[in-house]
This record gives structure tokens, C-alpha cells and sequence, in this order.
């Protein structure tokens, strides 16, 4: 045999054995990548679950803060409606207030 058949005999062999070693890596990444790809599925969901949860309560507490938030507004009303002079006469006397400090601090620039 020429050293030309030689050199392609054994570049032959490693083409064919390289072909096998790459469907060997290709089996093997394949499953390992199935493996992450299920694991990041997995956490997606539970992230998915977990987001869900955490809006329901995020909802929920808003709609008991509006709900107390009626509630106390509707309390206010009520006490106003009941005597409404002291509630006009407390806001007075704070705007009242409000204007002694307001025009002091005026006065001492």
C-alpha cells in the first residue's frame, strides 16, 4: 500500500470513529439538557404558582383596604353629620393655627 491509502485508511477510521464518539456527546448533551430544560420548567412553574399567590394577596389586601377604607369614611360622615359645628369649628381653628405659623415664620426673614 502507498502512503496515500495509508493516510486516508487511518483518516477514515478517525472520521468514523469521531462520528461515533460525536452521536455518543449528542445522546448525552441531549439528555442532560432535557434534564435542565425540565428543571428551569419546573422552577418556572413553581416561580408561576408563587407569583399567583402573591398577587391573590396583594389583591386581597387591597380590597380590605378599601373595604376599611369605606368603612372609616363612612364613620367620619357619620360623626360629622351628628355635630357638624365642631368639626367646622376644629377645621377653623387649625387653619387658624396654620396661619400664626405661617405668617411668623414670614415675619422673621
Amino acid at each position: 500500500m502507498s502512503d496515500n491509502k495509508k493516510i486516508d485508511e487511518a483518516l477514515n477510521l478517525l472520521s468514523e470513529a469521531a462520528k461515533e464518539k460525536k452521536e455518543e456527546v449528542q445522546s448525552l448533551l441531549n439528555n442532560k439538557f432535557t434534564n435542565i430544560r425540565d428543571f428551569v420548567q419546573e422552577t418556572a412553574e413553581k416561580q408561576g404558582r408563587n407569583l399567583n399567590r402573591i398577587r391573590r394577596q396583594a389583591e386581597d389586601a387591597i380590597d380590605d383596604g378599601s373595604e376599611k377604607f369605606k368603612q372609616a369614611t363612612s364613620e367620619i360622615d357619620e360623626k360629622v353629620h351628628e355635630n357638624p359645628w365642631l368639626y367646622i369649628g376644629g377645621v377653623a381653628f387649625g387653619a387658624l393655627l396654620l396661619g400664626l405659623v405661617l405668617g411668623s415664620s414670614r415675619r422673621d426673614r
